[in-house]
């Protein structure tokens, strides 16, 4: 069997699908990117159809499933209680109106028929229509290749900027905060203050943006990992430039790097691992031979105190940032700091012990935590005066709760990232 029949074959499949589906519910959904060529399954596929798998939390008690075969990646969508000519026409606006819209094709069939829009749909790159301009082959499959191509990762540069932004701004902006820097408050860091930190993350904000784009692109993990790597670097150095040599974000780059990574392998192609199975993967690749003799605060800590730190977090697949996500149900004040409050208590701060100094005061102060009312900002006060007097401080904590603020935010826009309830 050639390409083309199997490309047959898969739409047949999916009608059948959809056929089945529709002895069930009154209305269903197919969404489907629309690429040129025969390679169905390429990495734009998947971007453009996770970029609206959100539609499937607009339909509440829907039906979702996402399926691939030879014609590529395909999210099919089943509701009942819903007039399937009113969806039709909440799907013709999605197209049009959507960034991505014109990439796609939304069909929708009720129990008699596809309901089918009454204009035309018109070229991406002139203004001729759609059907005319591939009967013709007016343009070539590289130049609609290419357009597609920048739209996508401008759409997703764009939306990824700003949840990125807006997670480290949400940690940052939290006061007050256990001698982490605030936007009222240098804490416990005499070297920092709020303008140093907006600098910094400024300066690496592009280099998750590469991470990303890197991901969707590279199938093979270990030759994806050490260019990541590169990537990671070459963060740290930007970051350190602007801050004087000043270390503001090195924690973050590495762990928020990570899962965005993770994030863009999940969904460019089409595989069972969810992002924490995947940044597990990464991580046990990063530190594969690592032996833990280097002067570094992490490895002497593991040959002191048995402590893997953001090691042993980013192994487990980040099994603590899995459990907080429970904790941080929205962006308040008080689940932020219940979500920190959380990391702090049970993940193995290498930077915190540092300035704890001894093991003995460090689970001193691991108990103090364990015994702070969160809605007591009376208690919230002196704790946090308590750590600037003895010049305490949890970075650790704080990169992952920008990591799950994160994960929240990218959840919202896309329905890849699921809680690991294992």
């Amino acid at each position: 069997m050639n390409i083309k029949d199997k490309i047959l074959y898969g739409r047949e499949e999916r009608a059948n699908i959809i056929s089945s589906l529709l002895k069930k519910y009154d209305t269903v959904i197919s969404i489907k990117a629309n690429m040129p060529g025969e390679d169905k399954n390429s990495y734009l596929s998947y971007l453009l159809i996770n970029a609206f798998s959100f539609l499937v939390k607009y339909y509440q008690n829907s039906f979702c499933n996402y399926l691939q075969n030879e014609d590529g990646p395909f999210l099919i969508i089943g509701i009942n209680g819903c007039e399937s000519k009113k969806v039709k026409e909440e799907m013709i606006d999605i197209e049009e109106n959507h960034d991505l819209g014109r990439f796609i094709d939304i069909d929708v069939y009720d129990k008699f028929n596809i309901l089918t829009r009454n204009e035309l749909r018109k070229c991406y790159l002139c203004d001729d229509y759609a059907f005319h301009c591939m009967k013709t082959r007016k343009h070539s499959e590289n130049e609609i290749w290419n357009y597609i191509s920048e739209k996508v990762y401008n759409y997703y540069k764009e939306i990824l900027l700003q949840i990125i932004d807006d997670s480290m701004m949400e940690e940052l902006n939290l006061h007050p905060k256990f001698g982490l820097v605030t936007s009222r408050s240098s804490g416990s860091h005499k070297d920092m203050d709020y303008e140093l930190m907006i600098k910094a993350k400024d300066a690496i904000l592009p280099y998750f943006i590469d991470m990303f784009i890197l991901s969707c692109r590279n199938s093979d993990k270990k030759i994806l990992v050490s260019e990541l790597k590169k990537i990671g670097i070459s963060a740290e150095t930007s970051m350190l430039s602007v801050t004087n040599g000043i270390n503001a974000y090195k924690g973050l780059i590495f762990n928020l790097g990570i899962i965005i990574s993770s994030f863009g392998y999940k969904i460019s192609r089409y595989v069972d691992e969810n992002e924490f199975a995947i940044a597990k993967e990464f991580s046990e690749i990063l530190f594969s031979d690592l032996d833990y003799s280097s002067n570094s605060i992490g490895d002497k800590a593991f040959r002191e105190y048995g402590f893997l730190g953001v090691k042993g977090e980013a192994m487990s697949g980040y099994a603590n940032v899995n459990k907080a996500l429970g904790l941080l149900t929205d962006l308040s004040f008080d689940s932020k700091m219940m979500t920190l409050q959380y990391f702090i208590i049970n993940i193995q701060d290498t930077s915190f012990l540092k300035r704890a100094k001894s093991l003995e005061f460090y689970n001193d102060v691991v108990n103090l935590f364990l015994g702070l009312d969160i809605k007591n900002k009376k208690q919230i006060y002196e704790l946090t005066d308590f750590c600037i007097i003895n010049n305490l401080s949890f970075g650790g904590s704080a990169d992952l709760l920008v990591v799950t603020i994160f994960i929240k935010k990218i959840s919202d826009f896309c329905i890849s990232f699921k809680k690991d309830n294992n």
